[in-house]
């Protein structure tokens, strides 16, 4: 495990890091699917927590001299990455959200299902990656993986009815939106769609009222100083059993993107269909290349898997 914890540690090239950046805000900006899954997946998580804290750390020190040259090793790995997750956070979100008017391929009945079905089989078939470092699996760690679904399904069960626009509530759901995107299997696009902010928050993205998208952002920053840091503990002191529980929030994210739903309008989370409404609703052709983007997804998630070993030789 320390051998595998090394090679994450080696340093991306400027260009490599920026095409993982693209990969990793294209999944966030579908709710159901985390930034911090595919970092997983790739083999970049640890090196992005680290990275995170050593800026906060040298950000709380005043920038002293000695810690400098750590802050300036993680810039260049999280500038490159920010960029490529900026760039892709915004065409993913033109293409699947779109505007009111146009809606995007995420928010149609004809489409929606295959998007949701290929990011179903990219996350089923990458839970694998945090059990990995679970070297000798335990009923304590069985235990954290139900309380990691046990989590999805409760805050799925929410219904929140507050102003989801005022100023206060934005701001929470900047912070909760940005904790999720770091922790695989929680989606900040799900948070800001359960809290009602996700088509106004991409719609002030694509040059719409900007104020929502700053007082986001404060949440954010917020989120930053208070969740990193606890995380980048776990991950260096309890790091089986924060991955044991992270393999549970990935599995609790299926529920979140069960390709059948009643309603893909965007407005909320929608419930799941079942067997039988799915049969009334959907044809059979249509069944057919759910099927056939869910294969899509677990081609991914092995290419992406691929592209992390290619990375480490």
């Amino acid at each position: 495990m320390e051998r595998r914890m090394a090679e994450e540690d080696k340093l991306d090239t400027p260009l490599s890091t920026f095409g993982f950046g693209l990969l990793m805000g294209a999944a966030d900006a579908v709710p159901g699917v985390s930034g911090g899954t595919i970092a997983l997946i790739i083999g970049i998580y640890q090196k992005l927590i680290s990275s995170i804290t050593t800026c906060l750390d040298v950000v709380k020190d005043k920038f002293s001299s000695h810690s400098r040259s750590e802050f300036y090793s993680a810039f260049n790995f999280l500038f490159p990455l920010g960029c490529g997750m900026l760039c892709s956070y915004y065409v993913i979100t033109k293409i699947l959200v779109g505007p009111d008017d146009s809606p995007g391929f995420l928010r149609q009945n004809s489409t929606g299902p295959y998007i949701f079905s290929f990011f179903f089989g990219l996350v089923l078939f990458s839970i694998r990656e945090p059990w990995r470092y679970v070297p000798i699996p335990e009923h304590k760690h069985y235990v954290l993986i139900a309380a990691g679904v046990l989590m999805v399904f409760i805050y799925t069960s929410l219904t929140l009815e507050s102003d989801s626009d005022s100023k206060v509530m934005l701001i929470v759901g900047g912070a909760l939106a940005l904790t999720a995107m770091l922790l695989p299997g929680v989606s900040g696009a799900l948070v800001l769609l359960t809290l009602g902010q996700y088509n106004s928050i991409a719609s002030s993205f694509h040059g719409g009222d900007l104020e929502p998208l700053m007082y986001l952002i404060l949440g954010g920053i917020i989120g930053l100083f208070t969740f990193v840091p606890f995380m980048n503990y776990l991950i260096s002191e309890y790091i089986d059993n924060t991955m044991a529980m992270l393999s549970g929030l990935m599995c609790g994210s299926l529920i979140t993107l069960w390709p059948w739903k009643a309603e893909y309008d965007g407005e909320g989370v929608s419930p799941n269909l079942g067997l039988n409404q799915i049969l009334e609703d959907f044809t059979i052709t249509s069944i057919f290349l759910t099927f056939l983007f869910f294969g899509g997804g677990i081609a991914a998630s092995y290419g992406l898997k691929q592209l992390e070993v290619h990375n480490r030789s």
